[in-house]
C-alpha cells in the first residue's frame, strides 16, 4: 500500500510540476486549454518515471537472492519516505484549496506566503525524504532504488521547464 501512495504522489508531483513550469510563459489570454495540457505533461512524465521505477523494482526483485527481505526493506523505506512526503503534500493541496475561496486577497496570500516557498522547498524536501528512507535500510538494493528514482523524479521538472522554455521561445518568435 505504501508503494501505491508513493505512486500517487508522484503522479501528483508530476502534475503539479507542469502546471508550474507554464506559468507566466504564454501571452494567451484563455489559459485553461495551455495549463492542462501542461498539467498533463507533468502527468505523462510522472508516469514514464513510475513506470521505469517499477520495471527497476521488478528486476532488483527478481536478482536478488533474498526477495522477502528486500520488499520488507522496501516497504519500511517507502513508510519512512511517506512521513515527509505527506505532511508536504498535504499543505500543498491544503493551500490550493483555500484558492477556491472567490478572494483575491487569499490567491494573492497563498501564493506569495506558502506555493512560493513550498515550490522552493520541493526538491530539498524530496532529497531529505528518500534519504530519511533509505537511511536506515539493510540493504543495498534499497538505497540503490531510492537514490534512482529520485534522480528521475529530480530530473522531471528539468525536463519539464526545458521543453516549455523551447514552447515559449517558438511562441515568441511566432510574434515577431
Amino acid at each position: 500500500m505504501t508503494l501505491f501512495v508513493l505512486y500517487v504522489l508522484a503522479l501528483l508531483d508530476g502534475l503539479l510540476c507542469g502546471a508550474r513550469v507554464a506559468m507566466g510563459r504564454s501571452a494567451v489570454i484563455a489559459k485553461h486549454r495551455y495549463y492542462v495540457r501542461a498539467q498533463l505533461r507533468g502527468a505523462i512524465g510522472a508516469q514514464i518515471i513510475s513506470t521505469i521505477s517499477l520495471a527497476a523494482l521488478i528486476l532488483a526483485e527478481l536478482w536478488s537472492t533474498h526477495r522477502e527481505a528486500l520488499h520488507a526493506d522496501l516497504e519500511a523505506a517507502a513508510g519512512r519516505m511517506l512521513s515527509v512526503f505527506v505532511p508536504y503534500a498535504a499543505l500543498v493541496v491544503g493551500n490550493i484549496l483555500l484558492r477556491l475561496i472567490p478572494s483575491t486577497d487569499v490567491r494573492s496570500a497563498t501564493s506569495v506566503m506558502m506555493l512560493g516557498p513550498l515550490t522552493a522547498l520541493r526538491p530539498a524536501v524530496m532529497i531529505i525524504g528518500v534519504f530519511y528512507g533509505i537511511w536506515s535500510t539493510a540493504l543495498w538494493e534499497t538505497r540503490l532504488l531510492g537514490l534512482f528514482v529520485l534522480a528521475l523524479m529530480l530530473g522531471l521538472e528539468f525536463v519539464l521547464n526545458a521543453r516549455a522554455a523551447r514552447a515559449q521561445a517558438r511562441e515568441i518568435d511566432g510574434l515577431t
